[in-house]
This record gives C-alpha cells, structure tokens and sequence, in this order.
C-alpha cells in the first residue's frame, strides 16, 4: 500500500492539472489569457480561463485581470480551496493494490505503457497499484513536467494567493469528493480506454503541453478548443460529457444565481470549460445572459 506522503500529494497535484484536459461574443483587446464579462444591472461575473501548469516566469497577467480581481469580493475555483483529506480520497478510490494495473491491461496495452515509462524515466512499480484512471491522470503529468510546466506555477494557484493577499474569500464550484467521482466512476473499460489516450499523447512527448501554454498565453481560443477539447470528444465521447458539457451546464446555473447578488465575482476554471459550441458561455446564452469577450 502505498502511504499517504509524497505519493499521494503527487496524485492530488494530477486531479488539480487535469480535471479540470471557440465559442464567444466580442474580441480579443490583445493577445493574453482569454476573460470574459457576464453582467445584470447590479453586478458583474468575471469568467477566466486557466491553465493549471504553467513554466515559472511566463508573463500572463494584465492590468485589465487585476482590476477585474480587485473589483471581485469573491474568488470562485472549480474545486474548493480547502482541499484536506484529497490524499485520503485519491487513495481510497485510485489504489488496487490486489490487482495490478498490468492484469487489467492488454499484452499491447501493457507494452506501451512500459515503454513510455521507461521513456519519461519512472519505474512501473510506481503504477502498479493504481486504477486506470488514477495512473491516466499521473501519466498525463509527465509530459508537463519534463515541458517545464508546474501545477506551483498554474494560474489558478496564483489568482488563489492574489485573493489571499486582497483578503478575499475563496470558494470552490465542486468538493474534491466529486472531482475525484468523475473518473473513479466510470466503468473500468471507459477507465482503460482513457489510460490508453493517455499513453498515446505522452508517446509524443513535449509538443503537447508546450503548444497549449502557449495557445492559452496568446488567448487562442481556436487553438485551445482543437487541442484540449476537439480531441477529448472525438476519442472519448462518454468522458468528455461527464468532464466537460455537464459540469458546463452545472457551472453556468451557479454564476446565474451569483448574478442573482449585487456583488462582483470572478470565476476562474480550466480554460476547456470556456471554449467550444458547449462551453459555460453557450450555456449562460441559453439562459439569455450576453457574455462579453474583453481580452
């Protein structure tokens, strides 16, 4: 079994990048990280993309995101900020120790698998107690790393202790519990078939993660949406759904009822969640609410 330390801070980091893998009104002021302005006759919701690794020094703030962070009472993340006991859950609902990841593999399956870890340098032991999904999201973590891009230098981390030093509260959409489900809960086929996409993208290396910093830095919307989202849902349909269109639909009926206030709030989530024809801003029209693009 493996033990609650450095492991499984390693699996909690995974959930955090990845759970969070071209649709708007209006037009880029120039090129940064995309925001979007939702607003009623009292209040204003800021909607922020994030990117949830990024390489230490990438310039990405602009004046226009920091007034729209200190004109917000609230920070708003897709996960709770408190985030105690995610280690406890992550290994309660990833870990099989009394199945091996191998015996639930393919003899190919299996191959491949080896061969990309042995590639990135990390010995398959590591994995051999993880369920599919689990070892999916910790493999998926390897070509950020050797791309340079750390969860310490995420946007979401640094917009968290921004808020932190403007004593703002900070409140998450979902529990890490219910982050945690949405992969825990498919069934092992769905689980093995991720696993396997999984494989094949970390086979192709750093190209990956390294175009879409670079697409979310530039506020390429279309980049984004073809890289992180068109690819999902054409090798993954049911996780696609279950990640992305359905949480959609659940955030956007949050930031209407926040609309409901006559506070602003700034809403920060994946940067999927904002582009394509089911993104947050498609399902807030919807709802007859104009959403604005102001960067």
């Amino acid at each position: 079994m493996i033990d609650g330390g450095s492991e499984m801070k390693s699996f909690t980091k995974a959930i955090r990048i990845l759970l969070p893998l071209s649709m708007f009104i209006g037009s880029a002021a120039q090129a940064a990280p995309a925001l979007w302005v939702v607003s009623d006759t009292d209040s204003t919701v800021y909607l922020f993309g994030t990117q949830h690794a990024l390489p230490a020094g990438m310039n990405w703030r602009t004046s226009r995101l920091d007034a729209a962070m200190r004109a917000s009472a609230t920070l708003w993340l897709e996960a709770e900020s408190n985030s105690g006991g995610a280690g406890a859950i992550v290994q309660q609902r990833g870990l099989d120790p009394a199945n091996p990841l191998e015996t639930k593999l393919s003899p190919a399956q299996k191959t491949k698998l080896d061969a990309v870890l042995v590639h990135y340098g990390v010995p398959a032991a590591k994995f051999a107690p993880m369920r599919p999904w689990l070892a999916a999201m910790t493999l998926a973590q390897l070509p950020l790393t050797k791309a340079g891009l750390d969860a310490k230098n995420g946007a979401d981390l640094t917009l968290k202790a921004l808020a932190e030093e403007q004593s703002k509260p900070i409140e998450g959409f979902e529990t890490m519990a219910q982050q945690v489900g949405y992969l825990a809960d498919l069934p092992e086929a769905d689980q093995i078939a991720f696993l396997e996409d999984v494989i094949n993208r970390a086979a192709r290396g750093v190209q990956l993660p390294t175009m879409i910093a670079a697409a979310w830095q530039a506020g390429d919307i279309a980049a984004l949406e073809t890289i992180v989202n068109v690819e999902l849902k054409q090798r993954s349909p049911r996780l696609y759904t279950r990640l992305v269109s359905e949480r959609n639909v659940r955030y956007a009926a949050r930031i209407q009822q926040l609309l409901a206030g006559n506070k602003d709030q700034f809403v920060a989530v994946g940067v999927g969640h904002l582009v394509g024809t089911e993104s947050i801003q498609v399902a807030l029209a919807r709802k007859g609410l104009k959403v604005r693009r102001i960067e």
